[in-house]
């Protein structure tokens, strides 16, 4: 699983920009304090305990995301009444869904109904924390969660096998053409399944996605915050925005 983790973290941080939550369904809150270690954060505390105000923007409006690996992720969709996919296990009276991995290390990545969420009084925040970490109140290696993505229903599947594939079938009665991989309504689950994966199948409010800002990454060295002025050490240790690096889940 461990590869898995790994893959699954860069690769959608190069694909979207933001930090993936593992495991997907992990809960995470904005303003959160973590800290990282091998990419998966640990809750270490929030801004709201530590009694420093968050002021918030959250999406006007809903949203879809949908992503998978290209040219290694066939869907095919199965309704009740029609003949039965080759090779699949549902019946001709099911309804469901059929899913094809090429390679090993695919990623199916749906979520729908989602909102992002981020902090909107950084300026006020870093000036506080920089006092805090020059009084050494404010571990350097906490990071802060500003950014955030919330999913109503969100379904994540990752592959660690070539050729693998997984059927998909809906327990509730569908009375529709509008098969959705991220409705829990119909009660999916996993009726065969050839190879390895991981799956979050319609998993409700989750946050999959997120960015974080602090000093530093704890991996990447261990200076202090500078108290003569020095510009290098000032740059070195500037709160910022921390991307992802694949440095950080390297074994």
């Amino acid at each position: 699983m461990a590869n898995i983790h790994q893959f699954y973290l860069e690769h959608m941080a190069s694909k979207t920009g933001y930090r993936a939550t593992w495991e997907p369904n992990r809960p995470l809150t904005i303003g959160a304090i973590v800290k990282l270690e091998k990419g998966v954060f640990s809750i270490q505390s929030s801004l709201e305990k530590e009694g420093i105000p968050i002021e918030i923007m959250d999406d006007t409006s809903e949203g879809t995301v949908d992503y998978s690996s290209t040219g290694s992720v066939k869907i095919s969709t199965k309704l009740s009444g029609q003949v039965p996919l080759a090779g699949s296990a549902l019946t001709d009276a099911d309804a469901g869904f059929s899913i094809d991995f090429a390679s090993d290390k695919s990623i199916l990545f749906q979520a729908d109904k989602t909102k992002t969420i981020q902090i909107t009084n950084l300026g006020a925040i870093e000036r506080e924390v920089v006092k805090r970490v020059k009084d050494n109140s404010w571990p350097k290696d906490w990071l802060i969660v500003t950014q955030l993505m919330q999913a109503s229903n969100a379904t994540i599947i990752i592959s660690f096998s070539s050729n693998s594939k997984i059927d998909l079938k809906a327990s509730a009665n569908v009375g529709t053409a509008q098969l959705k991989l991220t409705d829990a309504s119909l009660g999916l689950n996993v009726i065969s399944e050839k190879g390895s994966h991981f799956k979050a199948i319609a998993a409700n409010g989750i946050t999959p996605l997120y960015r974080v800002m602090g000093f530093r990454h704890p991996l990447f060295g261990h200076a202090q915050l500078s108290t003569k002025g020095d510009a290098d050490e000032v740059k070195k240790e500037q709160f910022r925005m921390l991307p992802f690096d694949p440095a950080e889940v390297e074994e």
